[in-house]
């Protein structure tokens, strides 16, 4: 804390750790018993057991209470003693100093917070932070000076961590330590951290001493100028009375005495204090006015505003404007001093905060200063309408903004973080989303965004065979959506065309594209119809197999066009031989011009079936060399294929066989003549046209 009170009342070097250091201090680390006794050897400070915070750089925060780890005080370093680890494990530290020997009003403040795990154990096993104080000099504890904080859902201003793993904590609270009368004599603090005794909940505190060791009553001193005296009382304690220097009128029974206009100077009051039940002594003491010539200015601005999202900086010079220079300040949530505010730097919640000042004599006085966090105004934007090309939107128009906060400035941005200003925003001439920001006095701002929707038709020239459809959609399709299009023959829009899927006339069409507001654009659009090729196709004579068709000839060749020929509808697959047509069917015959245009037509193509085949035989033959009928020669009337001629004796013994047609029998097997008699024969072949079989038998008289 600052040095401005060290000539009431100067305390023993680094006893607030304000060398950064351990210096001055012992350090002890060991554990707790499972009854409860600390063993703590004193081994120097460790890293993670005695751990020093510096208030100086960005400001940490407990991981379960959410309270600053430096204590809000004003003073740089704070200590933590312990961690979250469990295992039983106890750590202390201890200031051994001696108090002035003139100096009987003497008073220790510190400031602790502690974070327990609540095991809900029996209460010696629990986690705990404890404070004492040694006469040394006497060698006894001072009853008045020890507390203890035991881990407790119960207890007095502890909280429930979010993070859950029962843990409870108690943010930043000051005690004072009255040791009136202690004058000449030396003092041991003791603070003492512990575990659960069984190892395994934390516990761990949070530790600071304040610089100013002076009569427990403070305030006592008022300056020129001032137009009250407040006198405040030590922290911790259950019950306050204070009185006039006869005690015949009690005038107040809270930590704080405000007296307004201040008493004539060396007037005594008295206060009675009662601490909580084991955290203390009854005790009276006693203050007596000072008037200092200092001169003493105290201002404080009544209301700092700031806008949601932000923070009030209750430290800002402006805040404490006009007030005497060389002022130390200090910030609290109560008028009573118990309560310190953690970040007055960047306040974010609204409502009245207090700021103490005193100068380097000791005046001081608190005012309270009401804090203001703001909601960003209401900002209300309605899209505007649709508007058709070239026309253009205007943003600043009111009814943009309409059922918006009244008073707000307005501004234009291409962006959501308000980095490039939109040039004209009276004449958006392209679609997009554009960013409005809203201000109001108190520069708090809001910004949304606007959709700007500017129709555009772009055309697309048609170029096609025979006709073409203006309603297809690679006409419009690089014009904006939701467009209703309508069809004419004139630039005026007076004379519709007739059927606008159906455009035979090369030429200029226009095109109307109205939106939903009902504005409209009309372009041009230029059509070019190409002419499809002619064929005229004349069928050609049916024929008889195996005979064939050729197609090419079936129309009239048209120079430039070329032909191909297929075999379906589709000219997907091919005709192969279309100067040889085999078969039956309807065939295509694909024209394509020099404007790349198609026309197919059909023909028909009709090849009739031969007769049915049959084998036309002889009923005798006489093999005598006489040059007449000296073999069988059977003879095939008709398409056979694959075929082949069985002779057999009467006894169904095959005595010829052949798959030649044109090799005859001569009556003979195997070289040897057969006698006279009646033999029979077999044919058995393919039907070439019909791809059936053929079977045909006859008797045949062998003659000599």
């Amino acid at each position: 804390m600052s040095n401005a009170y060290a000539q009431l009342g100067a305390c023993p070097p680094n006893i607030g750790f304000e060398d950064g250091s351990f210096n001055k201090w012992e350090c002890f680390s060991g554990k707790v018993t499972g009854t409860g006794l600390i063993d703590v050897p004193a081994i120097g400070s460790m890293s993670n057991v005695h751990t020093i915070s510096d208030n100086n750089g960005p400001q940490a925060v407990d991981p379960y209470g959410k309270f600053p780890v430096n204590c809000p005080n004003g003073s740089r370093y704070s200590i933590r003693l312990g961690n979250d680890q469990n295992g039983a494990q106890a750590e202390r530290v201890s200031y051994t100093f001696n108090i002035p020997a003139n100096m009987n009003d003497y008073s220790i403040i510190y400031n602790y917070a502690v974070v327990f795990q609540n095991p809900n154990h029996a209460e010696f096993q629990q986690p705990r932070f404890t404070s004492r104080v040694f006469d040394v000099t006497s060698n006894q504890y001072v009853s008045c000076g020890s507390f203890e904080f035991v881990a407790s859902s119960s207890l007095l201003g502890f909280q429930q961590s979010s993070l859950g793993q029962n843990v409870f904590y108690k943010p930043w609270s000051p005690i004072t330590i009255n040791l009136n009368g202690y004058a000449g004599k030396t003092i041991r603090l003791e603070f003492t951290n512990n575990d659960c005794t069984l190892g395994g909940h934390f516990g761990y505190a949070y530790l600071d001493v304040n610089e100013n060791c002076s009569t427990p009553i403070t305030g006592n001193i008022y300056c020129n100028g001032s137009d009250s005296l407040r006198l405040k009382a030590p922290f911790g304690f259950q019950q306050y009375r204070w009185f006039n220097a006869d005690f015949s009128q009690v005038l107040g029974t809270t930590n704080t005495l405000l007296l307004a206009p201040p008493p004539p100077p060396n007037t005594t009051f008295g206060l009675e204090i009662v601490p909580y039940p084991n955290l203390g002594c009854k005790d009276t003491l006693y203050s007596t006015v000072v008037l200092s010539p200092e001169s003493f200015v105290f201002q404080v601005r009544d209301t700092v505003e700031a806008c949601a999202f932000s923070s009030v900086d209750l430290t800002a010079p402006a805040v404490t404007s006009g007030s005497s220079p060389g002022l130390t300040y200090s910030y609290f949530r109560d008028i009573s001093e118990t309560e310190y505010l953690a970040n007055p730097n960047a306040v974010k919640q609204s409502g009245t905060y207090y700021i103490k000042a005193v100068n380097a004599t000791g005046c001081n006085d608190i005012r309270a200063v009401t804090v203001l966090i703001r909601n960003p105004p209401s900002l209300l934007v309605t899209n505007p309408p649709e508007a058709c090309s070239p026309a253009t939107v205007d943003l600043t128009t009111s009814l943009v903004t309409v059922g918006s906060d009244p008073g707000l400035v307005f501004s234009y941005w291409r962006d959501s973080l308000a980095t490039t200003r939109v040039a004209n925003p009276e004449k958006i001439d392209q679609n997009g989303t554009f960013y409005i920001r809203a201000q109001n006095s108190i520069g708090c701002h809001v910004t949304r965004s606007v959709r700007v929707s500017i129709a555009i038709m772009n055309l697309v020239n048609q170029t096609s065979c025979g006709n073409v459809d203006l309603t297809l959609r690679p006409v419009t399709e690089a014009s904006s959506p939701g467009l209703t299009y309508t069809y004419f023959k004139d630039p005026g829009a007076t004379e519709a065309v007739p059927d606008p899927k159906l455009v035979s006339s090369s030429g200029t069409y226009y095109i109307k594209g109205t939106n939903t507001t009902g504005c409209s654009i009309v372009q041009p659009v230029l059509v070019t119809v190409n002419p499809l090729p002619v064929i005229n196709v004349i069928n050609p004579v049916p024929v008889v197999f195996p005979a064939t068709v050729n197609v090419s000839t079936s129309f009239a060749n048209t120079p430039g066009v070329d032909y191909t020929f297929w075999s379906n509808p589709a000219a997907t697959s091919s005709t192969i031989q279309p100067t040889a047509i085999g078969t039956s069917g309807t065939y295509y015959i694909r024209a394509r011009n020099q404007f790349g245009c198609l026309a197919t037509q059909p023909v028909v193509v009709v090849i009739s079936p031969p007769p049915l085949p049959k084998i036309v035989a002889p009923n005798a033959f006489s093999p005598n060399n006489d040059g007449i009928n000296d073999v069988f020669r059977p003879v095939i009337d008709g398409q056979i294929a694959q075929y082949y001629l069985r002779i057999m004796n009467r006894y169904g013994q095959e005595v010829f066989g052949t798959p030649d047609i044109t090799r005859y029998w001569n009556g003979s097997l195997n070289g040897n003549k057969l006698p006279v008699g009646t033999y029979y024969w077999i044919f058995e072949g393919t039907d070439l046209y019909r791809e059936s079989k053929v079977t045909q038998s006859g008797s045949v008289t062998l003659l000599r």
